[in-house]
């Protein structure tokens, strides 16, 4: 009976045993589970972290580009009037040139020049071609008539026509100064010959740096100073008129003139010049 009792025991004593084991491995597991949960918690922790600082330098990225945008689009139209205000003080200042060059005022010198002008320019306006024979024409009439007594001549012997011919020697430098001062260019290369002369032709040709111009006649007209007004077609320039008397016979004509302002000895450049007569 004893023996029966002492066993019960033992299996009670046993059981306390394997159970309080049991606590022991379940409470060593919950430990290890807490521990691990602690570590996986922290690792997210630090992951959220991280992606919450990305996403705050992310915006404030963005806000500091969104500023550097405002910044430069307020700047941009300050820029913008700056530089169109720049340009219409240019144009104004364009604009205030040209009001003061509107007109040329002329001296009587330069009266008397325009009036050689007309006797000695053919017509011509800004479509007319200035080829070699404008340019032969301009300087033959510019010195042809010429009686100025420093005008150098010589006697050169013309074989088509059987004797000497007076001409006028005019150097290069003189031709080329008095186009620049009546049109405001250059005069192109012109070296005619004195073989490329047709036969029984007033001379004009090019040798050695001067041009040998025949002496002749202009038919004797007479011009005498009109008016000089403002250019309604273009408000640079300055029409000026001469009225034209020949053979005793006044008014048989008239010569229009347009002058630009020009920094030149006389002021101005010829632009165009267009003769009309009485019918």
């Amino acid at each position: 009976m004893l023996k029966k009792v002492i066993g019960a025991k033992g299996i009670f004593l046993l059981a306390g045993v394997i159970m309080m084991v049991s606590l022991s491995g379940c409470g060593n597991d919950q430990t290890e589970q807490d521990s691990a949960g602690t570590i996986i918690y922290e690792e997210e922790a630090s992951e959220n972290q991280e992606t919450e600082h990305s996403e705050q330098t992310g915006t404030e990225d963005k806000s500091d580009s969104t500023e550097t945008k405002a910044t430069t689009k307020e700047e941009t139209p300050g820029t913008a009037q700056s530089e169109t205000k720049e340009t219409t003080t240019q144009s104004e200042v364009a604009s205030q040139s040209q009001t003061e060059n509107t007109s040329v005022t002329l001296t009587d010198k330069e009266k008397t020049f325009l009036a050689q002008i007309c006797n000695e320019l053919a017509d011509f306006n800004s479509g007319t071609t200035m080829d070699e024979k404008f340019w032969r024409d301009f300087l033959f009439n510019s010195y042809t008539g010429a009686s100025s007594e420093n005008a150098a001549t010589e006697q050169v012997y013309r074989e088509d026509l059987g004797f000497e011919e007076t001409v006028v020697k005019v150097s290069l430098q003189e031709a080329q100064e008095r186009v620049k001062l009546v049109f405001g260019v250059d005069l192109p290369n012109l070296t005619p010959s004195f073989e490329d002369m047709e036969k029984g032709q007033t001379a004009f040709y090019y040798k050695d740096g001067y041009y040998y111009i025949g002496v002749s006649g202009l038919p004797d007209y007479q011009y005498t100073f009109s008016e000089c007004t403002a250019d309604k077609e273009n408000n640079t320039n300055t029409i000026v008129k001469y009225t034209i008397d020949f053979m005793g016979e006044s008014n048989v004509g008239t010569v229009t003139l347009s002058i630009s302002p020009e920094n030149n000895a006389n002021g101005f450049v010829i632009c165009s010049k267009k003769t009309e007569f009485v019918k």
